[in-house]
């Protein structure tokens, strides 16, 4: 092939020993049958991204010895690796130096279907730089937020990703962790990049397979807690009642050697019962990953890639204790993409081209009320709300919509490799261009209700003036007079017979909203763009490998010229190609800079109170406390990470490979938020942003993976530390948002606090020890196995709880009583460690040739663990073994 002529031998036999070992090779032995795959993986010119290394035919898995610091994943490891949805972070989290998220454990997490959160490097989920056939899908709207199926009131929370990607799609995934090339940007944790299956791959082929999963099948631990500790309802905790099912079709067909074509749809969905105000709700999640994909090779162009791409996602959901509250939620990504190559004179040229259109959308109650639980209103009994508060919670957060458009084109040029100064240069260099845009629409307000007040007085009953929405007068079965006539025509309420008359009567009681918070319309309009350009010289001289790389970036809304050097360099110790010391320095800049410009223009929520003269209602007015609130991004530097990385990877003849890592982040510049106590002339208190934000992050890492006979093993395990601090930034109700703030409780002390302080105390809260071992077995030509465990050290977190939490607000008026708002409860509680163990078996029967069909066995929580996501001394469900089952027939 064209594009192959000016490649020497060492990197042709590093790429094929690549490809072809992960995780089923043979060290010398290359099959037959892999030999399309060896091609298709050269042509993408992965070979001149490796290091010059000399090899001897050693296995080579997971990770390679070369400076740079990657994993691959090949779609053997993929089959073979056991699997709960699918989704690839569960195999990436099986990594070093990858932490999935707290919540991918818990019970609520168990009936879902949505892609687990995952940290590289001690990074936020949304700093790692997600990436599938060159296409960005990064959620940069509301990244910070935990999971896509909850919402809030200026959220629909569409989550880290804008698709779930199902690995059924998937040939390959490499996650760059350290010693990042200078082509990639826009994140401070890590890369993955993902690839989808080709029709050159596999030739003429199909498959239609279908997976289940659902409760009964599964066992579970209720746990009950300390007796001062557990809630009303915890004698009748149950499991969430759930059956999830998995399609999957795939069509490949190579016309000839220039032309293929390849079709690919998986569909997911999940139907989710459970228990809300005592009564049985159903939910259900729906989830497609489609594309089709058209391959062109060898002709006028050496490699044409053109692939159009579909993923959405809905949630049809409700939230949990609260009357009247279902939603709608409606994400996913639509996406373009083409992808050429072509071996010029000049090099080997390669561009990428892309649009997607993610969207995000809500449809529910415009209004949330929080009731006293009186009569008329007493459903909130059937809720675990604590010992504290007594509320009847009902409504929703409004409809919200939002759409992110982004184009990228992506290129860069290969030089033909050249010797000068005795030393041989491998030149990349490149450049990219990003713009996307964001429309965010509320089409109307929406009211919170949360500061309601009781009223008593039958000689003066409560007026309500028209307000219906939010105000309720008494009823009664007979009207008081007749009731009266029965005790003399006069009520005397220090008489317990009649003050017990006078409640039997009552069949509601009087209650109204004395403030609200109000959730503006508002019309977003942003966009932004990036250019990019960045230069890699891989240099190889005497036994030095060394990358010295440079990346350039700029934005039109910080406008800062960026400079990332990317700098890292490998010796060959024995001069064998065996034994690589590596060492690192790098800087990579943050990219959720559409988030950032999006708060610029957001409108958060403001107060409105309203007096009561006589027991009669007045209007709403605003309220002392305005709430009015803006974010302030000027003359601030873009925040980065400078990375100090040393490694030793080691490859053996028969032993397999081992490496040790140790990976030193320092977060410089970081954003952080300074007090906003005054209202400046246009009525708004400023948040003003600084770059006085800082943190840490080091791991050190050890992996070894190897081969014997059938048998494929692999095991790491990594010692992490992160920290994140902003000292400057105190919250209350005065200077933050007040939907973005929450309770957080440490022992018997308590304060409220924003949510980035929530995420600060989070990320401290890391867990330190995480080990994973995994076991691959192909026992007969018709039985394989797989065999994964992970381990993680006990650790603290910030837990979220069902309670909430009184905080009193300034005074609303000069004559106003201080009124209280509610917010979410978080604890400090300590999480056990916990070892969890998959089980994958696979039958495979053919029964004519070139046809079979296969069984697929899912375990998870092989051995029945606790997850320990319900902590000491509290009651919860915790999920136990589950089982997924599945059948496909290839042809």
């Amino acid at each position: 092939m064209k594009q192959m002529q000016h490649m020497q031998t060492p990197c042709l036999l590093t790429c094929l020993l690549f490809v072809t070992a992960l995780p089923n090779a043979y060290g010398n032995e290359v099959k037959e049958e892999n030999n399309q795959t060896e091609k298709q993986h050269c042509e993408t010119k992965d070979c001149a991204n490796l290091e010059h290394i000399q090899v001897n035919g050693q296995f080579i898995g997971i990770e390679v010895p070369e400076v740079i610091g990657r994993a691959y994943l090949n779609r053997d490891f993929i089959n073979a690796t056991p699997k709960g949805n699918g989704d690839i972070n569960e195999l990436i989290a099986l990594l070093p130096g990858v932490q999935l998220s707290d919540e991918a454990m818990s019970i609520d997490s168990l009936a879902e279907i949505t892609a687990p959160e995952i940290s590289i490097s001690g990074a936020q989920p949304w700093q790692t730089g997600f990436s599938l056939d060159g296409m960005n899908y990064n959620n940069r709207v509301d990244p910070a937020t935990s999971s896509r199926l909850t919402a809030s009131a200026n959220d629909v929370s569409g989550g880290v990703q804008t698709m779930n990607v199902n690995s059924d799609i998937v040939d390959s995934i490499t996650v760059y962790d350290h010693n990042i090339p200078a082509e990639y940007g826009d994140f401070s944790g890590g890369i993955v990049d993902v690839k989808t299956k080709s029709p050159f791959l596999t030739g003429d082929s199909g498959s239609i397979a279908y997976r289940t999963n659902q409760s009964d099948w599964g066992q579970y631990h209720i746990i009950q807690g300390d007796e001062e500790k557990v809630s009303e309802t915890a004698d009748a905790l149950e499991p969430p009642s759930y059956t999830k099912e998995n399609l999957d079709l795939s069509l490949q067909k190579r016309f000839n050697k220039h032309h293929g074509v390849l079709f690919s749809v998986n569909y997911m969905q999940s139907e989710i019962s459970d228990l809300s105000l005592q009564t049985m709700q159903t939910q259900k999640r729906t989830n497609i990953n489609s594309l089709i994909k058209y391959s062109y090779r060898d002709g006028w162009i050496d490699k044409l890639d053109l692939t159009a791409m579909y993923s959405p996602y809905q949630s049809d959901a409700y939230l949990k204790d609260v009357a009247a509250s279902d939603y709608k939620l409606e994400g996913g990504n639509m996406g373009l993409i083409a992808n050429f190559a072509n071996d010029t004179k000049f090099g080997y040229w390669d561009t990428k081209i892309n649009y997607s259109r993610s969207d995000s959308s809500r449809e529910g109650p415009e209004h949330y009320f929080s009731w006293l639980q009186i009569k008329g209103k007493e459903w909130g009994q059937l809720a675990d709300q604590g010992d504290d508060i007594r509320l009847s919670q009902e409504g929703g957060y409004g409809n919200l919509d939002t759409v992110q458009d982004t184009i990228n084109i992506k290129s860069s040029l290969d030089v033909p490799r050249f010797e000068w100064l005795s030393m041989e240069h491998d030149i990349k260099l490149g450049g990219e261009y990003t713009s996307q845009s964001v429309k965010r629409d509320r089409d109307q307000d929406s009211y919170n209700y949360n500061a309601p007040q009781y009223i008593f007085n039958p000689n003066n009953p409560l007026d309500c003036n028209g307000y219906t929405l939010d105000c309720v007068q008494e009823q009664y079965r007979v009207d008081l007079t007749t009731l009266a006539e029965q005790f003399g025509g006069t009520f005397n309420f220090n008489d317990p017979e009649q003050s017990l008359a006078y409640a039997e009567n009552t069949l509601v009681a009087a209650q109204y909203f004395s403030s609200r918070q109000v959730t503006p319309q508002e019309h977003i309009d942003v966009s932004l763009s990036r250019q990019s350009l960045f230069i890699t010289d891989s240099l190889k001289w005497w036994r030095l490998s060394l990358n010295l790389g440079l990346r350039y970036d700029y934005d039109d809304f910080l406008k800062n010229h960026n400079i990332a050097p990317r700098l890292s360099v490998g010796y060959d110790i024995f001069d064998d190609g065996n034994t690589l010391l590596t060492a690192g320095a790098n800087r990579y800049y943050d990219a959720s800079l559409m988030s950032y410009k999006i708060r610029e223009q957001q409108r958060f929520s403001y107060r409105e109170y309203r007096p009561i003269r006589d027991s009669r209602l007045q209007g709403w007015q605003p309220s002392a406390y305005t709430g009015e609130f803006k974010y302030q991004f000027d003359e601030l530097d873009t925040p980065y990470d400078d990375e100090i990385a040393l490694g030793l990877k080691h490859a053996t003849q028969s032993f397999g490979n081992f490496s040790v890592k140790y990976v030193r982040r320092l977060k410089k510049q970081q954003f952080s938020r300074v007090r906003s106590d005054e209202v400046s002339e246009d009525g708004y208190k400023y948040i003003r942003m600084t770059n006085n934000g800082t943190g840490s992050s080091k791991r050190y890492s050890i992996a070894w993976d190897a081969r014997f006979a059938g048998h494929s093993l692999w095991a790491n395990v990594s010692y992490s530390e992160n920290k994140a601090s902003n000292l400057s930034y105190d919250a209350d109700a005065d200077n933050t948002p007040l939907e973005e703030l929450v309770y957080y409780q440490e022992g018997d002390e308590g304060r409220a606090v924003s949510l980035s302080q929530l995420q600060m105390l989070k990320t401290n809260f890391a867990s330190p020890v995480i080990a994973n071992i995994g076991w691959n077995v192909d026992w007969l030509d018709s039985l394989s196995t797989g065999l994964s465990a992970t381990y993680k050290g006990a650790y603290d977190n910030a837990v979220k709880t069902t309670r909430l939490e009184s905080y009193g607000l300034t005074q609303e008026c000069s004559t106003c009583a201080i009124e209280t708002v509610y917010l979410s409860v978080y604890e400090k509680r300590e999480i056990e460690a916990r070892i969890m163990v998959g089980l994958n078996l696979r039958f495979n029967y053919e029964f004519v040739k070139g046809q079979n069909v296969e069984l697929r066995a899912d375990i998870t929580n092989l051995f029945n663990a606790r997850t320990n996501t319900v902590t000491e001394g509290f009651s919860g469900v915790e999920p136990g073994r589950m089982y997924w089952l599945g059948a496909s027939y290839n042809f």
